[in-house]
């Protein structure tokens, strides 16, 4: 971070009978150098400041004049200089016979609102770097800072020659964490040096720094609070935990790298991958445990319900319990991993497959009166539907293309397995004569969502878009994840999902998937792109897998959550939703209102936490590339309320909406 630095608590732990742990190197820090982060406030938040002279004299502050501290720095050689963060250089020097540390501001401008220079806000406490003096001529702003000469805390984590031990690691978390609680209680964080926070949008390069301290809920407008303070102090606390580089050489992440670990090393109650190996055994295993679930809540929770620097205290000295600040469904979120079975996810109590029944072409002629038009349901990609009655109950009779026929043995016919599954178009039988192949379904009575959804005037409520949204997700994920082998539809739209009266949804045509894997392959690319579900990766190269389900799943979700079809007519011109969506969908993850891309007959008609768990879904499934996009027992889990939507879709995956869906 731009502003958050590393000062281990001197007066209790001299580190070797060295007063500090860190020297001023921003981008490395725990805690702030309180000197430059804010203007002068009182404690009602007023900025009717005095100047900075009289603040600076009145807490015995020696002003410098610029020449002087030039000579000092050897006129800023890059000899004396020992660090460089968001706010500006820092330089090694000697001033009455003492060493300091020189700060060097760059020129910052944000909106003209910092009417003075940054160490306006004056603290006193042991954990913070203190401000010796200061010199302000014109453009030329720096802080006199006291030396802290013990190098840093990531010098004393990576030295091969030295093993920094875990009560100096502890003791560094706790009283890093006190520094910061100060300046968030009792003075101000950086939220409060930036007035209207809100209004800035062009600070991203000022703060980040070492960008991966940086909260990745920063965005591109770079709103900064005290939540994003306990962020980069949970990365922090990562590396206290593993000792591990913020990145190594293929540029993962310490974040990243983590999040898995975090929880295989709870759930196993083995630290051995995730536990730096230099401390081997020789660290206290409670303390060890409190500072991962202290990491865990501060860098993996969404900012609003990240801990406080209060709890996170106390739950590093044991005076809390870790539950308080993170739970089990929280670590689950965190890995992205089911929090119960399959089988108890999707309702399976057992698994219910039987052979289905063969018919005559003659019995399934007479039942749809020869295959009348009036008789006729639809038309579709396999072949036309028929309603007919067979042994006094009603039915669905598919009769298959020629085509599709012919690749289909009359082994393959007689073979097929019958899935009985709540969320599936129960097959009942088949007919295979010749070139005469039909396949038999239940009748399903309340036709096809995308009719309700397109092509009836009367609104879907909110309750029975997302019961449609969970059964459509668990008839996915059985066949998916449940199936062996797995089947894949690889032509999943609104239109194959059948409604009963009761709008519980039934997925068709997935049999046809099961004996024919490679008959999407047939399918037009121009056809695919016209109807709008098909996967970037599928229209570049053909190659059908469970991804290509998700994206067109996230889809189905896209015209839940808008009302609009797939693809958006408007006469001569056509859009496809997914690239309808996304400008829309940033502003709404920016702006936190939702309501352009919500359907505008459920607009204060659904619950918004619903709806937005079911936006997250889709951004995932459309927009994230291929091999990220989740499965589908994720987006039930989610759907369902399980799991948090952060385990699927975080605020630094906005970027994905920029250009567009992902390979």
């Amino acid at each position: 971070m731009g502003c958050f630095l590393s000062k281990s608590n001197a007066q209790a732990d001299s580190l070797n009978d060295i007063k500090d742990n860190t020297a001023p190197l921003p981008e490395q820090s725990v805690v702030t150098y309180a000197a430059e982060c804010g203007p002068y406030s009182d404690k009602n938040g007023s900025r009717d400041a005095p100047a900075a002279s009289e603040i600076a004299q009145s807490y015995g502050f020696k002003r410098y004049e610029y020449q002087k501290l030039a000579k000092a720095t050897r006129f800023f050689s890059n000899v004396h200089r020992i660090g460089e963060g968001g706010f500006g250089i820092v330089y090694k020097a000697s001033l009455d016979d003492d060493d300091v540390a020189i700060k060097k501001l760059k020129i910052v401008k944000l909106e003209n609102k910092l009417e003075e220079i940054e160490y306006l806000s004056v603290v006193r406490h042991p954990n913070i770097v203190k401000m010796i003096g200061y010199c302000s001529e014109g453009e030329d702003k720096l802080l006199v800072l006291e030396f802290v000469p013990n190098k840093s805390l990531r010098h004393h984590l990576h030295d091969e020659d030295k093993l920094l031990e875990w009560s100096k690691r502890i003791k560094i978390a706790i009283n890093s964490a006190r520094g910061l609680l100060y300046l968030h209680e009792e003075y101000f964080s950086l939220a409060n040096f930036l007035p209207d926070t809100g209004n800035i949008n062009h600070i991203s390069s000022i703060l980040r720094g070492t960008n991966i301290y940086a909260d990745p809920e920063y965005g591109d407008k770079q709103r900064v609070s005290e939540k994003s303070d306990v962020y980069s102090f949970g990365v922090v606390l990562l590396e206290l935990i593993t000792g591990r580089e913020l990145s190594d050489k293929q540029g993962n992440t310490i974040v990243n790298w983590a999040r898995s670990q975090i929880g295989q090393a709870l759930d196993n109650d083995d630290y051995t991958v995730l536990v730096d190996s230099k401390l081997e055994d020789m660290y206290n295993k409670e303390e060890m445990i409190r500072m991962i679930y202290c990491a865990a809540a501060s860098v993996y929770k969404p900012s609003y319900s990240r801990p406080t620097m209060k709890q996170i205290i106390g739950v590093l000295e044991g005076t809390i319990s870790h539950e308080k600040i993170i739970d089990w469904k929280d670590i689950k979120t965190i890995q992205g991993r089911p929090t119960t079975s399959l089988e108890s996810l999707l309702g399976i109590e057992r698994a219910q497959n039987f052979s289905p029944r063969m018919f005559s072409f003659e019995e399934l002629a007479i039942a749809t009166r020869f295959f009348s038009n009036n008789r006729m349901l639809g038309d579709g990609d396999y072949g036309r539907v028929y309603k007919g009655e067979l042994d006094g109950m009603a039915v669905a009779i598919k009769k298959l293309s020629l085509w599709v026929g012919a690749q289909m043995g009359g082994e393959q016919m007689v073979n097929r397995i019958n899935h009985d599954y709540q969320y599936l178009n129960k097959l009942i039988g088949y007919c295979n004569e010749e070139s005469d192949k039909f396949l038999v379904y239940e009748f399903v009575p309340n036709k096809t969502l995308r009719f309700h959804l397109h092509g009836h005037k009367k609104t879907i409520d909110w309750s029975r878009r997302k019961k449609i949204a969970i059964g459509c997700a668990k008839g996915l994920a059985y066949l998916h994840e449940f199936c062996t082998p797995t089947i894949i539809l690889g032509n999943f739209t609104s239109g194959i999902i059948l409604l009963d009266n009761n709008f519980e949804p039934k997925i068709s045509d997935f049999e046809l998937a099961q004996e024919l894997p490679n008959f999407v392959t047939h399918i037009s690319t121009e056809a695919k792109i016209y109807r709008g579900y098909g996967a970037p990766e599928f229209l570049k190269d053909g190659k059908i897998n469970e991804k290509v389900d998700v994206f067109s799943f996230g889809v189905v979700l896209l015209e839940l959550i808008t009302g609009k079809p797939s693809v958006i007519r408007e006469g001569n011109f056509s859009m496809n939703l997914i690239a309808w969506v996304a400008p829309q969908l940033t502003q709404a993850f920016n702006t936190h209102n939702y309501n352009s891309i919500i359907d505008v007959e459920l607009q204060n008609n659904c619950e918004i936490i619903e709806m937005i768990q079911m936006i997250h879904c889709a951004a995932a499934c459309v927009y994230k590339p291929a091999k990220t996009r989740p499965k589908l027992s994720q987006i039930v889990e989610v759907l369902q309320g399980n799991m948090k939507s952060e385990s699927i879709w975080i605020y630094s995956d906005n970027t994905y909406l920029k250009d567009g869906p992902q390979y």
